[in-house]
């Protein structure tokens, strides 16, 4: 029953392997090391496949033990275990985690491998990545920056990893507050991407999406969107259509067309890609969450507080639920139901829920954010209201 249960939809050879896998895992005698090293790798691969990064991480520290014992742990497959370890933590969420086991890894493969080795580099690479992940945006700028002087030297300026590491400089430039900066070197970026990779080249796409975000950044509004525009059918050309990378784009679009002034506009295009990304995505994944943020935000603009209000009070559940507290969606749809509370003829109400929200704006955002002082002076006016 067990394989027959395992059939059935999209990596349904996959899970089939798994459970003759674990089966066979299980039927094992003690002491078939080998045996068991081949089983948890294979699990380890597969699981990885199949996108349940927990249960690779569970058989790639099996693996890892056993690496250890039969091979030694400078075995070049026992580093790439390790590896494989930092990147599913990653995956699984763990960002601080994942970069601890990356920087413990890095002089072991500089040591075995050498500090000039493609697979070295690729380590520096992810630790580079995650110390912007975990907040270090300038050490991340930085360790970009001397990683690709490396790549040049020993990849070439041409090969996937250091076009690659160029896109990751544009990148971290822009999050350090130089957009102009980032706009600058993704258009340099694009020139030799489209010689080198193509121009459908998923890279090459993504650098024009960068392009677009950095045009629309430096002010070009109706620029950001004319570009995501043309950027679309080329996407769609290349990837599924319910690809994330294409409803990425089409919320972008629908981001630029709100701020291009057109909010009416904006709210059919997310209702459009809500029901796609529920599909797709499923309801409480995080673009869905967004998705629906926005719904609701724009129709109180286009629509009234009267519809948007259940809107919002049907989504806070499960923006605290997924997304946490303290994400600033969820505090924004705290905010816009205490608004449309009180325009919904409840001041009392909308007085209440504005108190309650103050402190928690202050404690994540600070008292001096607008969002706080925006706070404070919505409590003055609907205690004002209240007093009348």
């Amino acid at each position: 029953m067990a394989v027959l249960r395992a059939g059935g939809g999209q990596g349904a050879d996959t899970r089939l392997q798994n459970t003759l896998l674990e089966a066979e895992l299980t039927a094992l005698p003690p002491g078939a090391d080998d045996d068991q090293l081949r089983i948890h790798y294979a699990l380890a691969a597969n699981y990885s496949t199949l996108g349940d990064y927990r249960q690779a991480l569970l058989h790639a520290r099996h693996e890892l033990r056993l690496r250890n014992q039969v091979q030694t742990p400078d075995h070049p497959d026992t580093l790439t275990t390790r590896s494989n370890i930092a990147i599913w933590t990653g995956y699984s969420g763990d960002d601080a985690e994942a970069l601890r086991l990356f920087r413990e890894l890095l002089p072991d493969m500089e040591r075995v491998a050498g500090a000039r080795q493609q697979g070295t580099l690729a380590i520096r690479n992810n630790i580079a990545a995650l110390t912007g992940q975990c907040g270090d945006k300038a050490g991340a700028l930085r360790l970009s920056r001397e990683l690709l002087t490396d790549q040049e030297q020993v990849l070439g300026p041409h090969h996937l990893d250091t076009l690659t590491t160029r896109s990751n400089i544009a990148h971290w430039t822009a999050e350090c507050g130089d957009k102009a900066g980032a706009l600058r070197l993704s258009r340099e970026l694009l020139t030799d991407q489209e010689q080198v990779l193509g121009p459908r080249h998923p890279s090459t796409l993504i650098t024009r999406s960068n392009i677009a975000d950095s045009t629309g950044q430096c002010g070009d509004k109706t620029g950001a969107l004319r570009l995501y525009r043309e950027l679309l059918p080329d996407f769609e050309g290349v990837l599924d259509r319910d690809h994330p990378d294409i409803l990425t784009i089409r919320s972008n679009i629908a981001a630029w067309t709100m701020r291009g002034e057109d909010p009416a506009g904006a709210l059919r295009l997310y209702q459009e890609l809500l029901a796609d990304r529920e599909r797709v995505l499923g309801p409480d994944h995080p673009d869905t969450l967004v998705t629906s943020y926005e719904i609701a935000d724009l129709t109180g603009q286009c629509v009234g507080p009267a519809a948007a209000l259940p809107l919002s009070r049907e989504l806070l559940p499960d923006l605290e639920r997924v997304l946490g507290p303290d994400h600033s969606n969820t505090l924004k749809t705290r905010s816009n139901i205490a608004s449309w509370t009180g325009r919904c003829g409840d001041p009392a109400g909308a007085l209440r829920l504005y108190r309650e929200l103050l402190p928690d704006v202050e404690r994540v955002l600070g008292s001096d954010h607008p969002n706080a002082r925006a706070t404070r002076n919505n409590i003055v006016y609907w205690a004002d209201v209240c007093a009348r």
